[in-house]
C-alpha cells in the first residue's frame, strides 16, 4: 500500500487549493468581462446614432484598451459592427435577437390591428403587455391621439402596485410570489391617489380577479390614467394584458365603462382565438 508523508499529503492539499483558486479568478474574470460586454451593448443600444469607441469608453465607465478588447469579441460573436466611419453600431443579432417565428414576434403581428382599431376607438395609447416571469415588457403599441408623443420603454418600470399591468400580474402570482414582489406595506406612494396598504391593494386584487379588469385612475402619475385586461392561457394563467393609458381627460367618468367593456371583450377574443397566446403560455411553460 503506497503511504503519503506529511509532505506529500500537505503538497497534494495546497495544489488543489491552489487550482480550486485559479478556477474562482478565472470564474470571476469571465464574470467580469460578460458584465462589461453587456454594459457596452446597454451603451449602444441607448444611444441614436453609431458611437466612436472613445464615446462608449466614456459612457460604460470602461478603460478604451478594455472597451477595444471586448468590442472586439462582441464583433466576432456579430453583435456588433464597425461602419465605414469608424463607429460602433449593434448588428442585427443585438437589435432583434428574437426570431421573426418566436411566439412574442406572432402575438405582436396577431395583436397590432386589434391595438390600432382599440386606440382609434377611444383615444389613448394602447399596450400589448408580456409577463416574463414577474418581469413586464411592452412587446408592442398603438401610440395615442394627443399632442405630445408618448413615450414607452420595452421594459415596465411603474410599481406592481400602482399600474394596470401590475396588478394584473399580482392578482394572477400565487401568495408567496405575490409577497416576495411587494414587499412589505406600507407601500410607496406615488401619488395622493397610490394604493399604500395590504388591505387595498388585496380588495383591489380580487376586483381584478373578479372582474377581468384592472384601472388605474392618477396612482403612479397625476393627470394618466389606464384601464386593461388579462391575456388569459388556456391554463387560466395571465401570460400579459392590453392597457389603454393616457391623460385623464380620456377617461372620464361617462367614458370608463364603454373603455372598459371594450379592452376586456379585445383582449378575451385574443386570448380565445389566438394560436399565438398558447405559443407564448408554453414559451413561458403557464
Amino acid at each position: 500500500m503506497d503511504v503519503m508523508t506529511n509532505k506529500e499529503t500537505s503538497g497534494h492539499a495546497l495544489g488543489e487549493e491552489t487550482r480550486d483558486s485559479a478556477a474562482v479568478v478565472s470564474r470571476g474574470a469571465e464574470t467580469g468581462a460578460l458584465t462589461r460586454g453587456l454594459q457596452l451593448l446597454a451603451v449602444m443600444s441607448d444611444a441614436s446614432r453609431p458611437l466612436s469607441l472613445s464615446e462608449i469608453a466614456e459612457a460604460s465607465g470602461i478603460a478604451a484598451s478594455t472597451t477595444h478588447r471586448l468590442l472586439h469579441t462582441l464583433s466576432q460573436c456579430e453583435q456588433v459592427y464597425k461602419n465605414a466611419q469608424g463607429r460602433y453600431c449593434l448588428a442585427p443579432r443585438a437589435l432583434f435577437p428574437l426570431g421573426l417565428d418566436h411566439p412574442l414576434q406572432v402575438l405582436r403581428r396577431d395583436a397590432a390591428e386589434m391595438l390600432r382599431e382599440l386606440q382609434a376607438r377611444h383615444g389613448p395609447s394602447v399596450l400589448l403587455v408580456a409577463f416574463l416571469g414577474e418581469k413586464r415588457m411592452v412587446v408592442d403599441f398603438a401610440p395615442g391621439a394627443y399632442s405630445v408623443a408618448p413615450y414607452f420603454d420595452t421594459r415596465i418600470s411603474a410599481p406592481a402596485h400602482a399600474s394596470v399591468s401590475g396588478k394584473i400580474l399580482l392578482a394572477d402570482l400565487p401568495e408567496a410570489d405575490r409577497q416576495r414582489l411587494l414587499g412589505d406595506a406600507p407601500y410607496p406612494a406615488r401619488t395622493r391617489h397610490t394604493i399604500t396598504t395590504r388591505a387595498a391593494l388585496d380588495d383591489a386584487l380580487a376586483e381584478v380577479e373578479a372582474s377581468g379588469l384592472a384601472t388605474n385612475f392618477n396612482e403612479n402619475v397625476m393627470g394618466i390614467c389606464a384601464i386593461g385586461a388579462p391575456l388569459v392561457a388556456p391554463s387560466g394563467r395571465a401570460i400579459g394584458a392590453i392597457v389603454l393609458t393616457g391623460p385623464d381627460t380620456f377617461f372620464g367618468a361617462e367614458r370608463r365603462d364603454a373603455i372598459a367593456e371594450d379592452v376586456r371583450r379585445v383582449a378575451h377574443m385574443l386570448s380565445a382565438m389566438s394560436m399565438s397566446v398558447r405559443a407564448v403560455a408554453r414559451f413561458l411553460s403557464l
